[in-house]
């Protein structure tokens, strides 16, 4: 049978369905609702011109991306159960067999429009049994009050009011998590594989008697990489996401075109498991669709709902985070893992109306934010992703997208640890209680009298957190007895969550410090190399956030000056040196991005980026050329897991080869 065929049957059957529900009487309950409304338009393709840039890309990616992921696709099943993320039973009171389900007929010649509340598609014809043009019921309650059609809008497609319907979070649909009793060939044992230490730069000194001295230290956790290997159908956990697509009319253009392009690529990445939310917003938010499966059959679904994406309106991004916020707390199942992409090419003022949103949602979950071109709000972006621990992407060139979207994405489905909560106290006796974390670095860090605490939402497989501190160790005239030498100075414990069965593991440490008189001698006293790499790190990005500074008051050579005089300390030591690649790549391009043209251009976005990302250690930052060009990522990024490397790489590869201008 052929597609038309199947699609003829599919209206015979339901055309049946539709019969009997004609003699069946209708209950209706008056219901709110806010009106929303979402235009369709056919277009031509928008990928016949595409800007220059460094990287030549193939039009067809989609096309290209689905043929190479075919085998890929295997790495990432997605299992299926009927119980909750913890392995208890579901309690449903919606059966899956009541699920509204959307199908689409491709040789439809009618014109057709969606409905963002209900997010689903409906003809230009009110069907007045309250059924869909397939002939199932809505999965909702119809008011007395009927739609009322208006006069045509500029596309000429007419507009419709919906009256007296409130917008429904709890459609999201089941999911069948995983189950802890299955037991999976490469099991990853959270205890054994993650690692959680605390330690100093040195482990032994000399208090001295003339002034005080600081001590760098670090609280570092490190998760083992999880391979997935091709036969293994539950090696990964489930995604919740949720796009927030800004349809600004800056996004009109080659813009809207990549997110889409993009879109449509993320989908083959997403499994059975996962479920998938696209909201879009302008001066409002707009429901495209529930919270819903990426099946196979769904994938049509979800590709077609992208395809009909319009720009146009304003930008209100708090009106979107308000509804994506409302989903979470709304939702009737939680997946393994919740995350947020928002999308935005504008300038928006509502980031005090999102923290004030933000505070009343319990959920655990990230936010990615994604920034395009060269008038989006940076600090903006990099602020509301720190809200949730997220990584923010610099899209110049609006053509790499779908590789950050592979980037985040892959982080995603690689986690291994949720709701982290990391305690870190001051430790030390008399005669050295004075000894305290005198410096933190990123806003990670909440100080409660002389405890701190570090809460991350989700730890990936693959990646490491290091959090860096200060310690002040005062000027000491005292003389030290044998039995005063081995002082505990910090203790700091971890708390996670294994997100496949909600099991908790907590796990300590401590630093002890060796303390002498200054007429003794310390033997063997090295330094850790580690501690002193990840002190540079965040001591690099502390340099670029001055140097930004300094180039919003027009101070552009004294930025280069600051930024020179770090590459300079960090290259002092070779050992050092070698394990600071990454920061050392940051300084340099963030050395370029001062320079006043090309901080105007791109420079205060960059340096936005890698303030963030580095603190945070994930994302990807951009690179530019030397003429101002963002540029493909063609080696690992230094925040990068295997699976974030290989999702990243077929994107590469589904496009044509680098070539240099």
């Amino acid at each position: 049978m052929d597609q038309e065929q199947q699609v003829q049957s599919l209206f015979d059957n339901q055309s049946n369905q539709q019969k009997q529900q004609e003699q069946k009487p209708i209950e209706q309950k008056p219901i709110e609702q806010k009106p929303i409304e979402q235009k369709l338009i056919e277009q031509n393709n928008p990928f016949q011109q595409i800007p220059q840039s460094q990287i030549p890309l193939n039009p067809q990616i989609p096309v290209v991306a689905l043929q190479q992921y075919s085998q890929f696709q295997e790495v990432f099943p997605t299992p299926h159960s009927n119980q909750n993320r913890f392995g208890g039973s579901i309690n449903s009171s919606q059966p899956p067999q009541q699920q509204f389900q959307i199908q689409f007929n491709p040789f439809s010649q009618q014109q057709q429009y969606s409905n963002a509340n209900l997010g689903m598609y409906q003809q230009n014809q009110i069907n007045p049994l309250n059924q869909n043009l397939f002939g199932s019921p809505f999965n909702y309650q119809q008011a007395p009050q009927q739609l009322v059609q208006s006069q045509s809008s500029l596309f000429g497609i007419p507009d419709v009011q919906y009256d007296n319907f409130k917008i429904k979070y709890d459609d999201d649909e089941m999911i069948e998590p995983k189950k802890e009793q299955v037991k999976q060939s490469n099991e990853y044992n959270l205890n054994e594989k993650i690692s959680f230490e605390v330690k100093a730069l040195y482990k032994m000194g000399k208090l001295l008697n003339t002034k005080s001295q600081y001590l760098p230290g670090i609280v570092s956790i490190k998760a083992q990489e999880k391979i997935i290997s091709e036969n293994d159908k539950n090696g990964r956990v489930g995604v919740d996401l949720i796009c927030l697509i800004d349809i600004s009319g800056s996004m009109i253009g080659i813009k809207i075109e990549m997110v889409k392009q993009s879109l449509i690529i993320l989908l083959q990445f997403l499994g059975d498991n996962d479920r998938l939310q696209l909201i879009t917003f302008d001066n409002e938010a707009h429901k495209l669709t529930p919270l819903k499966r990426v099946t196979l059959q769904n994938k049509d679904y979800f590709t077609q709902i992208i395809k009909s994406i319009q720009a146009y309106g304003g930008n209100q991004i708090s009106e979107a985070t308000k509804m994506a916020f409302q989903q979470l707390k709304q939702r009737k199942y939680v997946n393994n893992v919740t995350s947020i992409f928002l999308l935005s090419d504008g300038v928006d003022y509502t980031f005090p109306a999102i923290q004030t949103q933000i505070k009343s949602v319990n959920e655990i979950f990230t936010l990615h934010t994604f920034g395009f071109g060269q008038d989006h709000d940076a600090p903006m972006m990099t602020s509301i992703c720190n809200l949730k621990s997220g990584s923010f992407y610099f899209v110049q060139d609006v053509t790499l997208l779908d590789e950050f979207f592979a980037d985040a994405l892959g982080g995603l489905i690689s986690v291994v640890g949720e709701n982290l909560e990391i305690n870190i106290s001051s430790s030390a006796p008399a005669p050295y209680q004075n000894i305290q974390i005198s410096k933190t670095y990123g806003n990670m860090w909440k100080k409660k009298g002389n405890q701190y605490q570090i809460t991350q939402p989700q730890l990936a497989s693959g990646s490491r957190k290091d959090y860096v501190f200060e310690l002040l160790l005062p000027q000491f005239e005292a003389k030290i007895e044998d039995s005063q030498r081995n002082v505990k100075v910090i203790d700091a414990q971890l708390i996670i969550r294994d997100p496949t069965n909600g099991n908790v593991i907590k796990k300590q440490d401590s630093i002890t410090l060796t303390f002498f008189n200054l007429d003794e001698q310390i033997n063997q006293n090295e330094q850790d190399i580690d501690v002193y790499a990840q002190y540079f790190r965040v001591k690099g990005t502390e340099v670029i956030d001055q140097a930004r500074k300094a180039c919003e008051q027009n101070k552009n050579e004294d930025a280069q000056k600051l930024i020179d005089n770090m590459l300079i300390q960090i290259q002092k030591n070779q050992n050092v040196a070698a394990q600071c690649g990454g920061i050392i790549q940051d300084l340099q391009q963030a050395k370029q991005a001062s320079e006043r043209q090309s901080y105007n251009l791109f420079g205060q976005k960059q340096m936005c980026q890698m303030i963030s990302n580095n603190y945070q250690q994930q994302g990807v930052n951009s690179m530019f050329s030397a003429q101002g060009f963002q540029v493909q990522q063609v080696q690992p990024a230094s925040y990068q897991n295997i699976q974030q490397q290989a999702m990243m790489g077929l994107v590469q590869q589904s496009k044509q080869p680098y070539k240099k201008n």
